[in-house]
């Protein structure tokens, strides 16, 4: 009897053991696919440089802040203005091989004949900030981000803003860059020249941009106009749209395959 009740002891702690076995093993797919996954993640990055290398190739760069890429000219465009009325001048960008990512402009206007109004943007850029204008009328900071890629590599004659002015009194004042950070579509930092404008206040002014672009004095009114209505009036950005950073396309792609490893370790429960 003693020895029917150990055979029976013996196999009920065999059939509890296997019943455990593959909850005691549940988490180890997911720990395994967990580790797969992360390092198919760790290996997108060196991944193809070192496939260029085998084949005797060079590694493809990583842009980076340090490096910087070939561009045109900033060129702000001349004006004429009657006194007490208004002038727009367009800041254009000459050229942009690589596209164009975002920017952002610091602008000085020097001489006691005209002062800033304010500035706008092409409706081409959908995150914005609102021009920055100094009290006594005498700087304006414009920034943008292309977040819909409307300016592609090859592009020429882009717009980036619109600095409205107004003439204080008979005479000539300069418009010229005195800051720019700009970035191409891969990242990299655009050095353009700088080309100055100048705004002549004069009785028999037509209020209109005379150079920088093929844009006649209308339409860089209706530019403005529609710059305005983009910016909007409360003193808030105009999108809460956020660029994809170059660079951050990596972190993306981790972010996904965490997901994927999350996915599976609920499908295994």
């Amino acid at each position: 009897m003693a020895a029917d009740d150990t055979v029976a002891t013996s196999s009920s702690d065999r059939a509890d053991t296997a019943a455990s076995a593959p909850r005691q093993r549940w988490w180890r797919r997911p720990a395994v696919a967990l580790v797969v996954v992360l390092a198919m993640g760790a290996a997108l990055v060196p991944a193809a440089g070192v496939t260029a290398a085998a084949n005797g190739g060079t590694a493809p760069a990583v842009a980076t802040a340090d490096q910087s890429v070939s561009a045109g000219s900033i060129v702000v465009s001349d004006a004429t203005v009657e006194p007490d009325g208004t002038a727009v001048h367009r800041i254009v960008l000459t050229d942009a091989p690589d596209g164009l990512a975002g920017f952002e402009l610091s602008l000085e206007l020097s001489g006691d004949a005209a002062a800033v109004e304010n500035a706008s943007y092409p409706d081409d850029y959908r995150m914005t900030t609102d021009p920055v204008v100094s009290d006594d009328g005498e700087t304006v900071t414009v920034e943008a981000v292309d977040l819909d890629d409307a300016v592609t590599p090859g592009a020429s004659d882009v717009t980036l803003a619109t600095v409205t002015v107004s003439g204080t009194e008979p005479g000539t004042a300069a418009l010229a860059v005195t800051d720019a950070r700009l970035d191409a579509d891969g990242g990299s930092r655009m050095e353009p020249s700088l080309e100055t404008g100048t705004v002549t206040v004069a009785d028999g002014g037509n209020g209109s941009e005379s150079a920088g672009g093929s844009d006649d004095g209308e339409n860089t009114e209706a530019a403005a106009n529609d710059g305005d209505d983009e910016t909007g009036t409360d003193g808030e950005p105009t999108s809460t749209d956020s660029e994809s950073i170059p660079g951050f396309a990596g972190g993306a792609a981790l972010l996904a395959l965490a997901v994927l490893a999350v996915t599976l370790l609920a499908r295994t429960r």
